[in-house]
This record gives structure tokens, C-alpha cells and sequence, in this order.
């Protein structure tokens, strides 16, 4: 009984401070497990300008991955537009949190994307979209988060 309390005593105050937070589904590929954007506990969230907005992925690889790249889309005004990363940021395979690729089936996996908030982007609300392709260009997971430039 006292290993019951004393589980309860570490794992809810980590909870509460965890920023997970809900996100919608794309038109291909699954949701990830969850997903982590720092300073946020709900959408939309709020990304300063002059900033990296920084973002924890969890998803379960559902087929072997040998190669990650992220795919991020900005949606606003009726636009849609790509987000190209700085070139050391194109390769998921290098931000896996305590781990790397090749990715094993139905291994756990954590991506840190760190999405720079330039000071000369305008303020605006808008909707980004991740994906994260693998080596044969198919998506592995995908999420489409409501955001505030500010």
C-alpha cells in the first residue's frame, strides 16, 4: 500500500505539470501519442516571436523506420504554405529524444522539434500541421495544432 502512495506522490504531480495538449487529426498518417508544447496548456498556443517555439512528439512506430523528415505547414487566411527548418533540423532522425534511427515496430518514440519564431513574422493566429515522413515517403504521424504568433 505504501508503493500505491508513493506512486501517486510522483507520477500526479508530474501530470500536472506536463503541457500535453489536444490536437487534431490530419488527413493521412495517425496521431502521435502525444504531444508537449512547452509554456502551453491549451490551443491554441501562444509562439513568441524571436523565439523556438519547442515541441515533444511521442508516437509508437508502427512499421520500421531507417528515416525521419519533418513536414511542417503553416495554415492561415485561407493560405497554406511550407515551413522550411533550418538544414539542421531536416534530418527527425538526430532530435529522437534518448534514442535513433533505425526505429524498431512498435518501439516508443520521442521527436523534439524546435520550430524558430522569427521577430519579423507577423502577429496572427494560424494552424500548423506536422508530419513526419519515413524513408519511403509515408507519413508516420501527423497533427494539426491552433497557434498564436505573439
Amino acid at each position: 500500500m505504501q508503493l500505491v502512495v508513493s506512486l501517486f506522490a510522483v507520477c500526479i504531480p508530474a501530470l500536472v505539470l506536463a503541457d500535453v495538449i489536444a490536437v487534431q487529426k490530419c488527413t493521412e498518417g495517425a496521431l502521435p501519442t502525444s504531444v508537449d508544447v512547452a509554456g502551453c496548456h491549451s490551443a491554441p498556443c501562444d509562439l513568441p516571436k524571436g523565439h523556438d517555439a519547442k515541441v515533444m512528439v511521442d508516437f509508437t512506430a508502427n512499421r520500421p523506420l531507417t528515416a525521419l523528415r519533418p513536414e511542417v505547414r503553416a495554415s492561415f487566411g485561407g493560405l497554406s504554405v511550407p515551413f522550411v527548418l533550418p538544414s539542421d533540423r531536416q534530418d527527425a532522425c538526430k532530435w529522437l529524444v534518448g534514442g535513433q534511427c533505425p526505429v524498431s515496430v512498435k518501439e516508443d518514440v520521442t521527436y523534439e522539434l524546435q520550430l524558430p519564431v522569427l521577430s519579423s513574422y507577423p502577429t496572427l493566429s494560424l494552424t500548423v500541421e506536422l508530419k513526419l515522413v519515413d524513408q519511403n515517403q509515408d507519413v508516420v504521424t501527423c497533427f494539426q495544432l491552433e497557434a498564436r504568433v505573439v
